[in-house]
């Protein structure tokens, strides 16, 4: 719950700074930036670790959005 709320934020930060620069919001909404640095980070994730670290990682991501047991 709390990387959602942490994800939240950011995209409020980020959004809100720069509408309070008077900025356009339509510059932010570009697919092919947010593809290329997607693809580069996840690429990067996928060289620099070994495989179980994948796997926490792939556990830990599913884990954070299904939520707890209880």
């Amino acid at each position: 719950m709390f990387a959602i709320i942490g994800m939240l934020v950011v995209l409020v930060a980020v959004i809100g700074g720069f509408l309070m620069e008077h900025g356009p919001i339509r510059v932010l909404m570009q697919p092919s930036e947010l593809l290329i640095i997607a693809g580069a980070a996840a690429g990067t994730l996928l060289v620099a670790n070994p495989l179980h670290t994948l796997k926490g990682i792939a556990s830990g991501v599913k884990l954070v959005f299904s939520g707890p047991k209880f």
